[in-house]
């Protein structure tokens, strides 16, 4: 199966479990921390709807996702995707901290926080996915890395 376009800026990174992967590079700071902190990561994106828009524009078939719409709802959102318990595990952690309290606890604001779980068959996947805005990733750093 062939693998969508880089987009954003990245760097190789070797994960805690000495895979080699390429992370945005707005995203380093945050997932270093993750790992530090032991976490498990399996997806991130700096900005959604700006990958999704180059992927698109790249792309000889069509995605099956990723219309005007779908662009437009995701611009300028970060993605974190981790396993659901490491999910919920980095929202407690953030709803405890004065500098992501309200963004973890209070959906649907404009800088709120926003978790989806896709459904499948059988149930909930086994990851979710967390959505951001992008502007808050140094401040997710710096929280992070005075855990």
């Amino acid at each position: 199966m062939p693998t969508d376009p880089l987009i954003h800026p990245h760097e190789t990174l070797t994960t805690p479990n000495g895979e080699r992967v390429d992370i945005d590079t707005e995203m380093l700071p945050v997932i270093r921390e993750l790992w530090r902190l032991s976490f498990t990561t399996s997806a991130c994106c700096q900005d959604v709807g700006e990958a999704t828009a180059g992927v698109r524009a790249k792309r000889a078939t069509p995605l099956g996702y990723g219309g005007d719409a779908f662009i437009d709802y995701h611009r300028g959102w970060a993605l974190l995707k981790l396993p659901i318990p490491d999910a919920m595990r980095l929202v407690a952690l953030l709803a405890e901290t004065p500098a992501f309290a309200d963004q973890v606890r209070h959906p649907w604001r404009p800088s709120s926080w926003r978790m989806n779980v896709p459904l499948e068959p059988d149930g909930l996947g086994e990851a979710a996915l967390l959505h951001f805005p992008r502007q808050q990733l140094p401040q997710l750093a710096k929280t992070l890395r005075d855990r």
